[in-house]
């Protein structure tokens, strides 16, 4: 029997200077992990595992912050350990960070199908193996190595507050005060039945010189934006027009038109193009690009896809026929799960050499999906403004009864994507300030889109939102999956 004794005492975790290695082990036996630990420490290789994280503190966010700043990814596996919804949570999040992993196996392990696709690419190593430690730890120290020396040895040299041009700042102020008084002008006016143009001629006979700050939206910008939801209520950008790009012979390498998967199914494809977003904390409209045209799935990720892929149903569902369940969307899925199924396709597919080189399957961006869901229209749904036709294109509140449906039953869009509206909503990757800001630094929360089987009508159009934890797993959420260029082609 193994006393508290037997079990060697835990050493400080990383101490802030240099890169690190995270160490991931919930479940294993601490002995061996700690005993391999030291082995690593002494060898010279920083390491940051949970063990000093207060139990009030803020574990999810100090797990997800200490992941996305490590070096390599450790996880130690063991039976126990694959069971582990945190293992799974802390290895799904290394690989949405593009991390790379050393695997540890403690003992002989069966891993989860995804799992196994997944961690397949990395290195391995078994605790059986001869000299496995040191094997491990020259790995771990070679890819530490690799960190520019400049980047290792940078330290905050704290300089004193930044002084501040209080009289810009002003300016600034003043022009947003300036413009939503402007734009509240016109909107009376056009209520009142005044001419526009009259009150921005009067509102210019003041002749204020001052640096312009931000982008004015024109009159029929403003107009556009008028009832479309969440205008006035809420501060996330919003979306309200599109355009496409007429394509160039050369700008594939590959036929624009459909994409089949053995697995996921067909794809559409979707032409670059531009959409129009509103920025209500900047008070602009801003024009970003959908620089490459993509693919994108014509139907949500079923059950029947995701299970053999991944080797597990997770879903919810209110039928008690397992074949009946096949054709309904995958659901009770989170963030994580939806982005270790991506990478475990794109795995499947290259492994049977189905992949288009320079591509890979992921979640497409909160642009890709409402510029793919409009579809080239600026009404609210791509079929109009209308709430009453939604009952052909989606299933919600008003004909679903209130359960999921098999995928493809209603009408797509023009480009022959299926239940953007309703049935269950989508996770999408990098949000609308992921895009505007050029940066993908994100918070626990991701964004899903589209409608669901329990939303009302209002709450299924091309803008609709919604913010969850990557971690949340819910009945009525899921996802599609995109094949797109990798981030170096």
């Amino acid at each position: 029997m193994i006393s508290s004794a037997d079990i060697p005492e835990p050493f400080e975790s990383y101490s802030g200077e240099g890169p690190y290695v995270f160490v991931s082990y919930a479940h294993a036996d601490k002995i061996p992990v700690y005993q391999s630990m030291r082995e690593f420490r002494d060898a010279g290789v920083n390491m940051w595992y949970d063990e000093g994280i207060q139990p009030a503190g803020e574990w999810v966010e100090e797990i997800a912050h200490a992941i996305k700043k490590s070096a390599i990814f450790v996880v130690f596996v063991s039976p126990r350990s694959v069971d582990s919804r945190f293992v799974k949570s802390e290895v799904g999040y290394a690989l949405s960070e593009n991390k790379d992993i050393l695997t540890i196996y403690l003992e002989h392990t069966t891993l989860p199908a995804g799992l196994s696709l997944c961690l397949q690419q990395f290195q391995s190593v078994f605790v059986s193996e001869k000299n496995w430690q040191k094997k491990a730890g020259a790995t771990l120290l070679e890819k530490l190595n690799e960190i520019p020396k400049l980047e290792k040895e940078t330290t905050i040299v704290d300089r004193g507050p930044v002084p501040v041009d209080h009289g810009a700042e002003l300016w600034k102020s003043w022009d947003r005060v300036w413009m939503v008084q402007l734009k509240r002008g016109l909107q009376n006016a056009e209520s009142n039945g005044i001419h526009s143009e009259n009150v921005i001629s009067s509102s210019q006979t003041n002749e204020i010189k001052r640096p312009v700050q931000e982008t004015i939206p024109d009159k029929s910008s403003i107009l556009k934006l008028r009832g479309r939801p969440g205008r006035g209520k809420t501060r996330h950008p919003l979306a309200f027009d599109v355009s496409i790009n007429e394509e160039s012979q050369g700008q594939t390498d590959f036929p624009q038109g459909n994409h089949n998967d053995y697995y996921a199914g067909t794809f559409s494809w979707i032409p670059s193009g531009k959409l129009s977003i509103w920025v209500p904390y900047a008070e602009e409209q801003r024009v970003v690009e959908v620089e490459h045209g993509f693919w994108l799935g014509q139907y949500l990720v079923t059950q029947e896809v995701y299970t053999q892929v991944m080797g597990a149903n997770p879903s919810f569902t209110d039928s008690e026929s397992d074949l009946s369940n096949q054709s309904l969307p995958v659901n009770n899925v989170s963030w994580l799960d939806a982005v270790a199924f991506s990478k475990a396709l794109s795995i499947l597919s290259s492994t049977q050499g189905t992949l288009p080189a320079g591509y890979e399957y992921r979640l497409p961006s909160e642009v890709e999906w409402e510029y793919a869901c409009r579809a080239g229209t600026s009404s609210s749904y791509y079929f109009g403004d209308e709430p009453a036709q939604l009952h052909n294109h989606a299933w919600f509140r008003g004909n679903s009864g209130k359960k999921i449906h098999p995928v493809g039953l209603k009408s797509p869009n023009p480009w022959k994507l299926f239940d953007m509206y309703g049935n269950v909503r989508e996770w999408v990757g990098n949000s609308f300030v992921n895009t505007l800001l050029n940066d993908s630094e994100q918070d626990e929360f991701r964004i899903s889109r589209g409608g669901a089987y329990m939303k009302t009508a209002v709450e299924c159009q091309s803008s609709t939102r919604s913010t969850n934890s990557l971690y949340h797993r819910f009945r009525n959420l899921g996802f599609r999956v995109a094949l797109a260029r990798t981030n170096n082609t």
